[in-house]
């Protein structure tokens, strides 16, 4: 029988002139896998319109290994994507089921809502298709039990399961039977009524080759333990009845901690990590620990720091937790302070300074805060730092508006003095600050203006200072350029010193 590649051949034969005027189609002889990989450069749903175009391209879209159904969202009303999410469980579960055995799949993603039998069938039928990369986003009437069918595959290497309203996972003994190969772990809006203490499943035995780890939306998680051999990154979210978080992971090298821990029973809480390959750490909008122990961060490079905490409950005891806290990343190199944890240690505290360690190898401080007047604190502590960058947040502004001429002079004034009589404790950072940028400048221009003089006058290594004003209306136009104009008239103490405006 002749094959079709041959027949194409015969028919670009010189024998044949009259049939040789259709051209050559090099796409239809490739191989499946090189077709298959340019088609995965294009949405699903034109890989889909290309089974009409022959029986060899039906047959293709068959044996198409990468399903992500996440790129057909209709336009319309909201009913309309209601009933297309409600009804898309069923089709794909068809679509499946009409793969061969040996078409395998090796991504399927999907966003819809279904019932509870729907979408274990639907898992069902994936891990029969020994699906390698298995992300649902799924919605459904109440939560439901995570399926053990995904437990079972000996093939799956990234799992990514967010649920509406959630689902609970199976006991520790059955999670730790499977998952031989998986690499990537991602789960969303999990409820751990009767196992809030996640102490042995996180381990080498359990999870063997987890590189990855994405914890979101644990509902009562008190405790949790990681101790995965290969583990690289880890990220926690919204677990904020978290108490303790113990980390000793070898590999680990980027740590991210959002809106977790108990901020009402701080005394009880505990962060420990033992990670001597982490550079990275992001603690964003998450409470003080109570204690902290931190060892061998001897690579740690980037550190951002957002406490959650409040004036009122920020006693002495508070104080040294954070110390403690900041202690164990005084040898990073490039820090970040986000609002309001800034503005609540500077002002009106005088306990703060106190319990502030010297951060000897810090490079670049960068600061989100509206509290201009006491960041003389921190920068007593950086004192080696060449880029400094300060940007203006919303949350405390305070803008100045004086009606008699006399008091602002009187402020002002007030303010100059202040940091002259800083002079003396600023000298190491004035022997090294190089670069200072300062974003968002419109509400608090005063105090900015006399921070500016004072790192000109006496920054005698300075070289760039560079604006970015926040205010782009024609009033703030006006504004900046008076700015600008201030700026420009003051000495420098550093003949490189250049001014650039954005």
């Amino acid at each position: 029988m002749e094959t079709r590649s041959a027949k194409r051949r015969k028919l670009r034969n010189p024998e044949h002139p009259s049939e040789n005027n259709t051209g050559e189609d090099r796409i239809t002889d490739l191989p499946n896998a090189v077709i298959h990989h340019i088609l995965f450069l294009l949405p699903i749903k034109s890989i889909v319109q290309t089974s009409v175009l022959s029986k060899r391209w039906r047959t293709l879209w068959y044996t198409f290994p990468d399903l992500d159904f996440t790129t057909v969202i209709p336009s319309g009303t909201a009913l309309t994507k209601f009933v297309y999410l409600k009804n898309l469980g069923n089709v794909i579960t068809q679509i499946l089921s009409l793969r061969h055995k040996l078409s395998n799949v090796r991504i399927l993603r999907f966003c819809a809502c279904m019932t509870f039998s729907g979408l274990h069938a639907l898992i069902r039928t994936a891990v029969r298709l020994r699906v390698q990369e298995l992300d649902i986003r799924v919605a459904t009437n109440d939560t439901f039990n995570f399926p053990r069918s995904i437990i079972r595959s000996d093939c799956l290497r990234v799992l990514k399961v967010k649920s509406c309203p959630g689902f609970r996972l199976p006991p520790s003994r059955i999670m730790r039977s499977g998952f031989r190969t998986l690499q990537t772990l991602s789960l969303s809006f999990v409820h751990l009524d009767n196992q809030s203490y996640l102490l042995d499943m996180f381990t080498d035995s359990s999870f063997p080759q987890l590189r990855k780890l994405n914890l979101d939306s644990c509902f009562n998680l008190k405790h949790l333990r990681v101790g995965c051999r290969l583990l690289e990154e880890l990220m926690l979210d919204n677990c904020s009845t978290l108490q303790v978080l113990d980390i000793m992971s070898p590999r680990l090298e980027i740590l991210r901690v959002s809106s977790c821990f108990d901020s009402i029973n701080i005394d009880n809480t505990l962060f420990q990590i033992d990670a001597p390959r982490l550079h990275t750490i992001v603690w964003a909008n998450t409470s003080i620990t109570g204690k902290s122990c931190m060892q061998n961060l001897v690579c740690l490079c980037e550190v951002t720091i957002g406490f959650l905490v409040r004036q009122e409950n920020l006693d002495a005891d508070k104080l040294r937790s954070v110390s403690s806290f900041l202690f164990g990343f005084s040898h990073t190199e490039f820090l970040t302070l986000e609002s309001p944890f800034v503005e609540i240690m500077l002002k009106n505290n005088p306990l703060a300074t106190i319990f502030f360690h010297p951060f000897v190898k810090l490079k670049s401080l960068e600061l989100h805060t509206s509290e201009i007047r006491g960041l003389a604190k921190l920068l007593k502590v950086c004192p080696m730092i060449h880029t400094l960058i300060i940007k203006i947040t919303n949350g405390l502004k305070t803008e100045r508006r004086w009606n008699n001429r006399n008091v602002w002079d009187l402020s002002s004034s007030w303010e100059e003095q202040y940091w002259e009589s800083q002079t003396n404790d600023l000298k190491p950072l004035l022997r090294f600050l190089r670069v200072v940028k300062i974003q968002g400048f419109s509400e608090c221009e005063n105090d900015i203006i006399i921070l500016v003089k004072f790192l000109l006058q006496y920054g005698r290594v300075l070289q760039d200072l560079i604006f970015y004003p926040g205010d782009y209306t024609s009033r703030g136009y006006h504004r900046h350029e008076k700015f600008k104009s201030r700026i420009m008239g003051f000495t420098r103490a550093s003949l490189d010193a250049k001014l650039a405006f954005y």
